[in-house]
C-alpha cells in the first residue's frame, strides 16, 4: 500500500453511491493536486507536443485518437528505468491482468472494475514494467493499492527509456459477448484479453474527470456523465436488452421490465460513449423494422469540429452513422 504521507497528498474526496472514499491519482506525482500545469505530469509522444499525451484526437495532426492520458515518472532506478509505483485510483476488483508484454500494444496491463459506483466503470493501467504480487483477477483493491511499477512494455513498437510512462484510461465495457464479435472479424491474432480487450472499451477523458472531482463540481461518475455534451441520438429497433443496459441501469431513463420494448433511443458523447438509454414501447407506435437504425438528432457544429472517432460522419446529404459507431452497435446488440 502507498504510505500515509504520500497518500494524503494524492487524495481527493469521491462521493460514491453509498459512501465517501478517497480518489487517488494513479502515480506519486502530486502536480495535478497542487494545481500545476499539465506539462508537470503529462508525457508527450516523440513529437514533444504536450497535447499528444492527453485524451482525444491529439495525435498525427488530430487524425489519431488517444484513449487515455500518459503520465511520466518522478523516480528512476540506477539504469534509468522508470520506478514509480502505480496505484488503483478507487476501491474495486481486479478483472484482468495481462502479464506478457508481447500480447498487447498496452504491454503489461491491469484492469480494475469499480463496482461500488453507479454506474460501474473500469480503470486501465498499462505499459507496466511489472505487476505487483497478489494483483490477480478477482482480487480486491483499495484506493492507493499498488498495482505495479511504471514502465515501457508494449507489443509491436518500442517505448524508449526517456518516454517510459503510465497509460491510464477510465472506460466502460461495451458487451459481455465480445468474443462473439471478435470471432466474426478477420483478425490474425487471437483475443487474449477476453472482454477487457481495448476494442471492447469506450472511455471518457480521465483528466476532465479528475478536474470535475477536484473542483467538487459533481458528485460522482453518474453526475459527471450527465454533464458531458451529447453529440448524437440514435434509435435502434430491437426488443433485445443489451448487457450494457443490465450492467449500467443508472443510465436508463425509465423502467422497462414489464413493457414490450421495440427500440432504444441512445445518446452518445463526442467519442462514442452511450450515456443515456431510453426504452421505447410497442404502444408508442414507432415506425421501423427490427435491426433498423435511425439518426434522431445531432450537434452539427460539434461533429464538424471533430477530426477523428466521430459518432456520425457529416456528408453533403446529411449525417451518416460512422463505421466505428456501427461496429459498437454490433457489439452492444449482437448484430451481425
Amino acid at each position: 500500500m502507498v504510505g500515509p504521507a504520500i497518500f494524503r497528498s494524492l487524495c481527493l474526496v469521491f462521493l460514491l453511491a453509498t459512501n465517501v472514499v478517497a480518489l487517488v491519482w494513479p502515480t506519486p506525482n502530486p502536480a495535478f493536486q497542487q494545481g500545476r500545469s499539465a506539462k508537470d505530469f503529462i508525457q508527450p509522444t516523440a513529437s514533444g507536443i504536450l497535447k499528444s499525451g492527453l485524451f482525444g484526437c491529439v495525435r498525427n495532426g488530430g487524425s489519431r485518437f488517444h484513449e487515455g492520458i500518459d503520465l511520466f515518472p518522478l523516480k528512476r532506478d540506477r539504469t534509468g528505468e522508470a520506478a514509480d509505483p502505480v496505484y488503483s485510483i478507487l476501491p474495486g476488483r481486479v478483472v484482468h491482468v495481462s502479464g506478457i508484454a508481447g500480447h498487447s500494444s498496452y504491454g503489461r496491463y491491469v484492469v480494475v472494475e469499480h463496482d461500488a459506483e453507479k454506474p460501474v466503470f473500469l480503470t486501465l493501467y498499462s505499459h507496466l514494467s511489472r505487476i505487483a504480487e497478489g494483483v490477480a483477477p478477482g482480487s480486491r483493491v483499495k484506493s492507493g493499492t499498488i498495482l505495479g511499477i511504471m514502465g515501457r512494455s508494449a507489443a509491436g513498437y518500442t517505448i524508449p527509456k526517456s518516454r517510459a510512462h503510465l497509460h491510464f484510461e477510465i472506460a466502460f465495457q461495451l458487451t459481455d459477448d465480445f468474443q462473439d464479435w471478435y470471432d466474426r472479424q478477420a483478425f490474425k491474432e487471437p483475443n487474449r484479453h477476453g472482454n477487457w480487450n481495448g476494442m471492447n472499451l469506450v472511455g471518457i477523458d480521465p483528466l476532465a474527470f479528475y478536474e470535475a472531482m477536484h473542483g467538487r463540481k459533481e458528485g460522482g461518475m453518474n453526475a459527471h456523465l450527465k454533464a458531458l455534451p451529447v453529440v448524437a441520438r440514435i434509435r435502434v429497433f430491437t426488443g433485445k436488452t443489451p448487457n450494457f443496459v443490465t450492467r449500467h441501469p443508472a443510465l436508463v431513463t425509465r423502467s422497462f421490465q414489464e413493457a414490450a420494448v421495440t427500440a432504444w433511443d441512445i445518446a452518445f458523447t463526442k467519442y462514442g460513449l452511450p450515456v443515456q438509454w431510453t426504452p421505447r414501447f410497442a404502444d408508442e407506435g414507432l415506425t421501423g423494422r427490427a435491426g433498423d437504425v435511425q439518426v434522431l438528432a445531432y450537434q452539427q457544429r460539434l461533429l464538424e469540429g471533430q477530426s477523428c472517432k466521430r459518432v456520425l460522419d457529416m456528408g453533403a446529404s446529411g449525417p451518416r452513422i460512422s463505421r466505428g459507431t456501427l461496429d459498437d452497435l454490433k457489439k452492444l446488440f449482437g448484430f451481425r
